[in-house]
């Protein structure tokens, strides 16, 4: 019977949910759980209440009783890649209001999602998105790039390039420009969700702009030189964080990983110097989690 005396905990923490894994120290999974969202810059509460709901789906999934929290028959070792954890002061809250963890590592999203996705080896990752975040690991020195927030960085993402989709739309409207393929096809995507095109925007949230993005993309494959060339800088926005990430002493070697959902949808826009660089992802941010919840096991 595996020896349940001490369990590894690994947590994906982003702003729409949490996914949760349970292994032992061999790296044998046990269960996996998933709760809301955990975005710790938000709200570190609300954080807190959806890891432990997913810790708690874990643990049924792992045949695990729920007084295994607080008896003190386990040593839970965690470790968790968190949306908002570069925000001063956060990650010691959250350890705070998850008290039972017995040691809990607290890194960004992006720290764990690099480790993983270089199976725990030095590279680097640039994450393509509603937003977007470059990252990169070597030896015990790391970097990051971007991902700072909408509308005041995320170059390269979803929601910039919806924003300057519907900027593009409203200029057209105006009569600033001349329609295109593109303002139609956006006022016309609009329309179609009962909104009035010329105020949409007002209010909108990064998400909301995101779901421009594939319109845009549609609209450059059908030929739209406007579309194609908001493409083009989001690709060219996308080499500036791959630039960024790798001109630092020792980090030009590094291969880089692409993730996220508009990845392999932009990637076509970079330049070739930027898609020669490209590797395959190895891992999660889950696994890169994990991996680090191994590691704070061995260093016991």
């Amino acid at each position: 019977m595996t020896d349940r005396s001490t369990l590894l905990v690994a947590i994906d923490a982003g702003a729409t949910k949490t996914v949760l894994r349970i292994a032992t120290p061999s790296g044998e999974v046990l269960g996996e759980g998933r709760g809301g969202p955990a975005n710790i810059a938000t709200s570190v509460e609300q954080a807190a209440k959806s890891m432990e709901a997913a810790l708690r789906s874990a643990m049924r999934a792992a045949d695990l009783a729920d007084d295994a929290l607080h008896d003190g028959a386990v040593k839970w070792i965690a470790a968790a890649g968190a949306a908002g954890a570069e925000v001063a002061g956060r990650p010691e809250k959250l350890k705070e209001l998850l008290p039972y963890l017995t040691i809990f590592d607290v890194r960004t999203d992006a720290y764990t999602s690099c480790l993983g996705a270089h199976g725990g080896a030095d590279g680097a990752i640039v994450a393509i998105g509603t937003g977007s975040v470059g990252y990169a690991i070597c030896g015990d020195r790391n970097h990051r790039v971007g991902g700072w927030g909408f509308p005041q960085s995320d170059e390269g993402g979803g929601a910039r390039i919806g924003l300057a989709a519907v900027r593009h739309m409203l200029a057209a409207s105006d009569g600033r420009i001349g329609e295109t393929g593109l303002s139609v096809s956006v006022r016309h995507y609009l329309q179609e969700l009962g909104a009035d095109p010329m105020t949409w925007s007002v209010g909108a949230s990064a998400t909301d702009f995101a779901v421009l993005a594939p319109v845009v993309l549609r609209t450059a494959k059908n030929g739209c030189g406007a579309a194609a060339k908001l493409l083009e800088d989001a690709g060219q926005d996308i080499a500036a964080l791959v630039d960024a990430l790798l001109k630092r002493d020792g980090f030009s070697e590094l291969h880089v990983a692409f993730s996220g959902g508009l990845a392999s949808e932009l990637l076509p826009w970079c330049p070739q110097a930027v898609r020669d660089k490209g590797v395959l992802c190895q891992g999660t941010s889950l696994d890169g989690a994990m991996k680090l919840a191994m590691e704070r096991a061995r260093m016991m």
